[in-house]
């Protein structure tokens, strides 16, 4: 029976776009160039007549492309805006303000964009137009939008993930979570994002090709004792330095990072091949010095000390200190580590 009224009310449709006449008074929606376009004038007056929201969809689709081909972006947003308030309950009207928001982005209109992109989402069911999810499309736009917000940004990857999990790029969206966490000093909410991202399918992260090694150094650390840390660099240093004139291995080794890295000026600390397994006591010879002061260009986060004689193939060696960055713990945080050790003259 709903197959029969469909086709009843197709048939019908089709006689009224081919046998429409004018009308006594112009649209509303017809102006300049618009007026002498009888198609469209048509198009307006059967509009009026249907109370059916997918024949409505037919007819809009064709007067939404007239408009668009002759540029008329005004009168556009003018007749959509006009049926949304019209008909509120039309099932298409989260495409319609879909098409309201982008016509407002490209005239670099965001504050607007946003708004409409926001209402389709809270408002309406997601459509799928052309093989694409209005709502999908929506997020992504408004998570761009809201790059400094990020307990909007939350929000919308938490859509992502538990409405469209098998569409999305799982592995970035975690990255992402968790950065937003981070933001907002959620921070065992960004250990469990950060963990998830690893679980998930391998991706590529713009900029950050040893990104994985990253996380993984993070969340060791995280997991870690942390009782290699020191208070202070200056107590680090020293420590460091009775090790080696006293040539206590075991002494050294309490001082070292859990990711402790070996490496030559250059490579990047994340990448997998600077873990040396490499014992320190045996290098650690009568012939082995170290400067005095820490090199100059050493700073408030990181610094190095220039050392020698630790091998006849690489001859100096210059041990490396950074700060902790560990907000999540306050008596860790700004603690100071051995991070490692870089091989050779510096660059």
């Amino acid at each position: 029976m709903k197959d029969l009224i469909r086709t009843a009310l197709l048939f019908l449709l089709f006689i009224l776009l081919f046998s429409c006449g004018g009308r006594e008074e112009s649209s509303p929606f017809l102006t300049g160039v618009e007026e002498t376009d009888r198609r469209l004038e048509e198009l307006l007056a059967i509009l009026e007549t249907q109370e059916d929201d997918t024949l409505r969809y037919g007819i809009m689709e064709q007067i939404i492309s007239r408009y668009m081909q002759q540029e008329e972006t005004e009168l556009l947003k003018q007749f959509l805006n006009h049926h949304l308030y019209k008909h509120p309950e039309d099932s298409y009207n989260a495409y319609y303000l879909l098409l309201l928001g982008t016509i407002y982005e490209e005239e670099n209109a965001l504050d607007i964009a946003v708004i409409y992109y926001n209402r389709l989402l809270k408002n309406y069911e997601d459509l799928i137009i052309r093989g694409s999810s209005i709502h999908y499309f929506s997020l992504e736009k408004l998570i761009k939008y809201y790059e400094d917000d990020p307990l909007k940004k939350i929000s919308y990857y938490n859509e992502l993930i538990s409405r469209f999990s098998g569409e999305i790029d799982r592995g970035q969206v975690f990255y992402n979570l968790a950065k937003s966490y981070e933001a907002e000093g959620l921070w065992e909410q960004s250990i469990d994002s950060y963990e998830k991202f690893l679980e998930a399918e391998p991706t590529t992260i713009a900029g950050q090709p040893n990104v994985y090694n990253e996380v993984n150094h993070y969340l060791n650390f995280h997991y870690s004792s942390k009782d290699w840390t020191r208070e202070s660099l200056e107590g680090l240093v020293n420590s460091i330095k009775y090790a080696i004139r006293t040539r206590s291995g075991s002494r050294l080794n309490r001082y070292k990072a859990e990711d402790f890295f070996m490496m030559s000026w250059g490579q990047d600390r994340y990448d997998p091949f600077t873990e040396i397994p490499m014992e320190l006591a045996y290098f650690l010879k009568s012939s082995v010095w170290y400067n005095r002061l820490l090199e100059p260009d050493s700073n408030e986060n990181e610094a190095f000390l220039r050392t020698g004689g630790w091998s006849y193939r690489i001859k100096i060696w210059y041990l490396y200190f950074n700060r902790v960055k560990y907000p999540i713990d306050p008596e860790i945080n700004n603690r100071w580590e051995w991070a490692g050790i870089y091989f050779g003259d510096r660059l």
